[in-house]
């Protein structure tokens, strides 16, 4: 049918007018706004009228938004705050000056309150202040084992076995990290550091604590400006004595950081790490004053981090952490790096949960260097996968010929505080330096419980029924069989009495 023209726009203009009244399609912002004029979560109800956030559900959002950002400047920082707690507890112990040094000539025991340490070997440790000294010299005797982190904890330089004077000894000159004078061409080992703080932890590998106690006195720390007339570094004897390094878990975290931050350079630490600080007050050059409702949820968000640090080192679910399949034993450095990068990218969580329960950062501890530096393993869980439990008795079989050069150790800690289990007994720990009983075809069991086996006390360490614990096997200067797994431990196992 042919339409006249008069009909044919009539019949055009209804087709445009019917076209301007079809609703438009949803639009994008439409499409994406799900949850309409309220949002429902596991943290709360957050109202919005017509898109806008009402008053209530603002202020509950800024203080989630603070509340989410602490909770992982908590977990970024566990390892700065443990350095700058370590400093704060050997300076309220007497150690105020690079130039004093602490010692436990008698070995380290459960008196001090120390992330993880060894009962089997001579303990120096010192802080350097670049800020004050400026250059810093570290002369080493020969046959030490150690290290030097700055204050988050990172790597700098070992000293002695695993490090550039290879055991032999040497001068070692650590430089400000705003340092630009001129560097000495000779006879010393130099680095740079990124932070004036400079954590130092050294060891003398020795069976006789005496010669390895004397050895260690041989250190000396003084400032480069001084090295023609050095003034005496002096050791203050910390065997026995009481001494807490262990940081907080509760708003007194985010003060020690934030004096940390003052105290530092700021870039120290990278542009995103300084601005989660920022965005919970934590600013360098700035007073950190928060309110009493600002310090009640920074208390708050301390108290999550912490259980979210202690969940990831007893508890997480990396499967990487995993020495032997089908055992409990896990790595201190998950993944083999010191860096906690092997993925491709900084794991802050396999970071936080060491940092959390140890202290020490070096690549001696976590790649292979057969024959030379260390290796360690722990275990929270027993071989039914329970975690390990004070009350109940247990057995651990070590297989013959244990492939270290120097020695191994087990050593027990306290679940809750990371430290030596103060048990009563004055060393945790079993040891090839403390000769215990063999069976007769090389194995050695050690026993964990509240009360020893008959005539196995030799072989014993005993646990507190009130008490969660775990150990850490230790292997110094670890040998081909302990890389390739063709040596492998038990786990440990619940047993009768």
């Amino acid at each position: 049918m042919k339409l006249s023209k008069p009909a044919l726009l009539a019949a055009t203009a209804m087709t445009c007018s019917l076209a301007y009244a079809q609703p438009s399609a949803p639009s994008r912002d439409d499409h994406h706004w799900i949850g309409t004029e309220s949002i429902k979560s596991r943290v709360g109800s957050f109202e919005f009228k017509g898109g806008y956030p009402t008053p209530a559900s603002s202020d509950k959002l800024h203080d989630l938004l603070v509340f989410n950002r602490a909770i992982e400047v908590y977990l970024q920082n566990i390892a700065a705050v443990s350095m700058f707690k370590f400093r704060k507890g050997l300076g309220d112990f007497g150690v105020k000056t690079p130039s004093q040094v602490a010692i436990w000539p008698e070995l380290l025991d459960a008196n001090t309150l120390l992330l993880t340490p060894n009962g089997d070997t001579v303990y120096t440790v010192a802080f350097l202040d670049l800020k004050r000294d400026g250059p810093t010299v570290v002369e080493l005797p020969p046959k030490m084992l150690g290290l030097f982190d700055d204050m988050w904890m990172r790597y700098i330089v070992d000293g002695g076995i695993a490090g550039p004077d290879k055991g032999q000894g040497g001068k070692l000159l650590f430089l400000p990290p705003d340092y630009k004078g001129d560097v000495p061409l000779s006879g010393y080992f130099v680095s740079k550091s990124p932070t004036y703080g400079i954590w130092m932890l050294m060891r003398a590998v020795d069976p006789d604590p005496k010669a390895a106690a004397e050895r260690s006195r041989r250190i000396k720390i003084y400032p480069l400006a001084e090295a023609s007339s050095p003034k005496p570094t002096t050791f203050l004897d910390a065997s026995g004595k009481y001494l807490d390094t262990i940081h907080a878990d509760d708003y007194t975290f985010f003060e020690e950081l934030n004096e940390l931050v003052q105290q530092e350079p700021a870039d120290a630490i990278g542009s995103l790490e300084r601005f989660y600080l920022a965005s919970i007050g934590i600013v360098k050059g700035q007073p950190f004053a928060p309110d009493k409702a600002r310090k009640d949820l920074l208390m708050e968000a301390a108290r999550v981090g912490a259980a979210m640090a202690r969940m990831n080192a007893f508890a997480g679910k990396d499967p990487e952490a995993i020495v032997y399949p089908g055992k409990h034993w896990q790595w201190a450095f998950v993944g083999g790096s010191y860096l906690f990068n092997n993925q491709g990218y900084d794991n802050i969580d396999r970071r936080g949960a060491f940092a959390y329960a140890a202290t020490g950062n070096t690549p001696a501890m976590a790649s292979k260097v057969v024959g030379a530096g260390s290796q360690y393993m722990w275990a929270a869980r027993d071989a039914r996968g329970n975690f390990l439990d004070g009350k109940k008795h247990y057995r651990l079989r070590i297989p013959a010929n244990p492939p270290v050069k120097d020695f191994w150790s087990v050593t027990v800690y306290d679940t809750k505080s990371r430290s030596m289990l103060q048990n009563g007994q004055k060393f945790p720990t079993v040891s090839q330096y403390t000769n215990p009983d063999k069976n007769p075809d090389g194995s050695i069991d050690i026993y964990f419980g509240p009360k020893a086996p008959a005539g196995k006390e030799k072989n014993w360490i005993r646990t507190l029924p009130d008490r969660g614990w775990f150990p850490i096997l230790r292997f110094y200067g670890p040998l081909q069989p302990f890389f390739d797994k063709s040596w492998q431990p038990d786990d440990i196992s619940e047993v009768g009495r």
